[in-house]
């Protein structure tokens, strides 16, 4: 019997591909506002976009807002973009970008195939991520994994965020195991290697080529933040458990 009770995922870049179908929706909303008449050239309102998510964050939910204030405030700008209009074009971006996250939001080809085998295994699975909670859970639901997860813990909802190491131990705690029973599997050094480390939880570090990712980056030298594996697809995992119950068997 596997020494292992418990694996948590992060849900963002993790389980779906969070970079790209955000990228891509924000693209389609600047195509609708083009389309319904917005006169500016896509390149650089691209640009402008993409300098607007860096300096706002990627959770602000006025990036449109600001992409019409910032052209109304940039000297070549061809026209100035009235009231009203700045308030249609907006509301054509918002549709389109939402229409393009519900259409093509998806799981990685590796997760369903993966959770249900760790289910025949009795591993008890677990999503800790930090985020809205509303839009946590909407990913969740149009991922179909709600059915395929025994917990879901948003940092928001429970008052401790990443990379608070008690997070973590908030989750040990609700399924009764400790952290040598646990394996945890994110994209961040910062958010989820660190705070499973400082748990004694098995860290794994799933590169999927976010925004994140530092798949070159060298772990050897940077002590206490080195994860315990590093993988680029789920099914890697098994070969993880495998591994630490010869480990446990050894000793």
């Amino acid at each position: 019997m596997s020494p292992i009770k418990l694996i948590g995922f992060d849900l963002d870049d993790c389980l779906f591909d969070s970079t790209v179908l955000s990228e891509r929706a924000r693209i389609k909303g600047l195509d609708a506002m083009i389309n319904l008449g917005l006169n500016i050239d896509k390149k650089k309102a691209v640009r402008i976009l993409k300098e607007i998510v860096k300096e706002y964050g990627s959770n602000s939910s006025k990036h449109y807002n600001y992409f019409i204030r910032r052209l109304n405030q940039m000297e070549d700008n061809i026209e100035y973009i009235s009231y009203n209009d700045g308030f249609k074009f907006i509301a054509a971006a918002v549709m389109a970008y939402h229409a393009e996250k519900v259409n093509s939001i998806t799981l990685y080809d590796d997760v369903e195939e993966s959770l249900n085998k760790l289910k025949e295994l009795s591993i008890k699975t677990a999503i800790i991520t930090d985020g809205i909670p509303i839009k946590q859970y909407e990913k969740i639901l149009r991922l179909n994994v709600d059915k395929l997860i025994d917990l879901v813990v948003i940092s928001d909802e429970i008052g401790i965020k990443k990379p608070n190491p008690e997070l973590f131990n908030y989750c040990l705690k609700k399924f009764g195991v400790i952290g040598q029973e646990t394996i945890y599997v994110g994209d961040r050094i910062d958010k989820d290697i660190i705070p499973a480390n400082l748990n004694n939880i098995y860290s794994v570090y799933l590169h999927r080529g976010g925004k994140y990712d530092t798949y070159n980056a060298d772990f050897n030298d940077q002590g206490d933040i080195k994860p315990n594996y590093e993988i680029s697809n789920l099914n890697e995992l098994f070969d993880i458990i495998e591994e630490i119950s010869n480990k446990e068997n050894t000793q």
